[in-house]
């Protein structure tokens, strides 16, 4: 994208654009890998940083650079890094770019502070912090949350837990399903003997399947999300959250994406994917805070155990009894 004055409307067609020509499993998995260092962007805007500097790893606007002790280069003032910024109307006041209802459905979830009601956007500019001078910063490369396999089973369990569901290591009763979540049952069952990092991968899974897909919903003759969507979702959610504690877990399903972005839309597929991806990220947050929490709040005598205690971690925290809220 040059740097030359830009409207909001065509920074939006920017986008679509983007995603429409970069639909791959690859592309997919360098959003998502640029969500986790990003992580106080949107999907779009993680998508509009990467397309216009693939490798920015810390990104914000010049005066909290300033804040930081760091400054924009003077040769970098005119190759800022254009984003969507959510415009709030506090009364009547209009806006240059005012957005669809489908756009505000994706911003639902996140409030405007100190009130008033989103009813737009706006262009932005931001700067990487390859683009600035000053004291260095803490990498950005180092996992934000660092908890190990153990701290993870035990945090994800008490999420099936306090969602009223059991957590059973079994047999799910499929060859080729390595976890399942059985809502008649209520149990999420993970298939006994897998590879740790398998295991909590699959269990990450299972979990972003109960917060982001209503069984009764699925079930619905209206229901018109295709099941490699919500494949793509659950698995993506697993991905983000093993990636911010430092741990790889490929993405088998990420291969189709532009397969069933079709099925749901084949005229506009790329408004799947961002409506995918902008879910994803909000989803994967939210879960991150609360796996974060609870590792937090578990103390060092759980947080350090080898890999030889971890079949004993998981059978207890399949037994023990969790009081946790409900979501």
């Amino acid at each position: 994208m040059e740097h030359t004055r830009v409207t909001a409307e065509e920074l939006r067609d920017a986008l679509h654009t983007a995603i429409r020509e970069h639909s791959s499993g690859v592309e997919w998995v360098r959003w998502l890998d640029a969500s986790v260092a990003l992580c106080n962007y949107s999907f779009r805007n993680v998508v509009l940083i990467t397309l216009q500097m693939p490798y920015a790893s810390q990104v914000a606007r010049s005066e909290v650079w300033r804040k930081l002790g760091r400054t924009v280069s003077a040769d970098e003032q005119n190759r800022e890094i254009r984003i969507l910024a959510p415009v709030i109307q506090q009364g009547s006041r209009r806006t240059v770019y005012a957005a669809s209802d489908a756009e505000l459905e994706l911003e639902r979830g996140r409030s405007a502070r100190g009130g008033g009601r989103l009813v737009g956007f706006k262009v932005a500019s931001v700067w990487d912090i390859s683009q600035t001078d000053g004291p260095a910063l803490l990498p950005a490369s180092a996992p934000a949350g660092g908890a190990s396999l153990s701290d993870l089973w035990r945090a994800l369990a008490h999420e099936i837990h306090s969602a009223g569901l059991m957590l059973v290591e079994g047999d799910p009763g499929y060859r080729n399903l390595d976890g399942i979540t059985d809502h008649q049952a209520r149990t999420v069952t993970i298939r006994n003997g897998l590879e740790d990092i398998t295991a909590v991968a699959r269990l990450a899974h299972e979990v972003a399947r109960l917060r982001m897909h209503n069984p009764r919903a699925m079930a619905s003759p209206e229901d018109v999300m295709c099941r490699g969507v919500r494949e793509v979702e659950a698995e993506s959610v697993a991905y983000l959250l093993m990636a911010h504690h430092g741990w790889s877990a490929g993405g088998s399903s990420f291969q189709y994406i532009a397969s069933w972005a079709a099925a749901v839309n084949r005229r506009e597929p790329e408004k799947v994917i961002e409506r995918t991806g902008t879910r994803v990220v909000s989803v994967s947050r939210r879960l991150i805070e609360s796996v974060d929490r609870h590792v937090r709040r578990a103390g060092p005598s759980q947080r350090h155990a080898s890999a030889l205690d971890q079949l004993a971690l998981r059978r207890d925290a399949t037994e023990r009894p969790f009081d946790g809220p409900a979501w």
